[in-house]
């Protein structure tokens, strides 16, 4: 009996190794870059943006806006005015998303304009927006906000438990961006005025970079819905400045 207790025993450990194994194997992990890359040329330099379109996947695109926002004071309200002024889409995607004042204003500003026939789609990591009541997610939902959570963690996939979407990206009638640091939770209001208020900057753009941000929304999208999102209200190549973007 405490022979078949014990091969038992090394049964389900083996079990057990053999489901773990995959998530804590470090030879599988991607390589980084952890050497200084030569500097061969400045950012004036048209190899510099031959270069970068070659690394990033997508070209730096002449013909862009881009105005920059300082902290929560100037943040919030511009990304909530975008919002309210939305007529036919929204794509939001984020990593932090918390309960609390700014939080509800965005989910009130997002179910507002799903119910007068906007078509809205947000993109929320999953472990980023753990602290957001689940009645948030209710009343987005009931307004006709089609929301996903990406990548909940798995105890079988401890491999990818850190693979998360921390992409800030907020894309109004397919013309209108803004992408930088900030996340959704009254921590970023205000003006970094003490420790439990932080700084950070977001920026918003218009121009032809817009498709490219609306094409990275549609990555994630696709990966946790298996939706596309097609159309001109979604992707509008319209030139507004003269920055160029990658």
């Amino acid at each position: 009996m405490a022979a078949f207790r014990s091969i038992r025993l090394w049964y389900w450990c083996i079990s057990l190794l053999v489901l773990l194994a995959p998530g804590c194997d470090p030879s599988g992990r991607e390589k980084v870059i952890e050497h200084p890359i030569p500097r061969l040329y400045g950012a004036g330099d048209s190899q510099f943006s031959r270069t970068m379109g070659t690394l990033l996947g997508t070209g730096i695109l002449d013909g862009n806006r881009v105005e920059a926002f300082l902290n929560g004071d100037e943040i919030f309200p511009a990304m909530l005015q975008a919002i309210r002024s939305a007529k036919t889409t929204i794509t939001f995607e984020t990593f932090i998303y918390w309960s609390g004042s700014i939080g509800s204003e965005f989910t009130n500003a997002l179910a507002e304009r799903a119910r007068v026939g906007v078509k809205v789609h947000v993109l929320l990591d999953w472990v980023g927006s753990d602290k957001m009541d689940a009645s948030q997610l209710v009343l987005m939902e009931q307004a006709g906000v089609q929301v996903w959570k990406y990548r909940e963690p798995h105890w079988y996939q401890l491999g990818r438990l850190n693979n998360r979407t921390h992409r800030k990206l907020l894309v109004v009638d397919g013309q209108t961006g803004f992408t930088g640091g900030v996340g959704i939770a009254d921590q970023w209001t205000g003006h970094a005025q003490d420790p439990e208020h932080w700084r950070d900057s977001h920026y918003r753009v218009q121009g032809p970079v817009v498709a490219q941000m609306q094409a990275v929304f549609m990555d994630n999208w696709i990966k946790v819905s298996g939706d596309v999102l097609l159309g001109f209200d979604f992707c509008k190549d319209r030139k507004s400045g003269s920055a160029g973007m990658p």
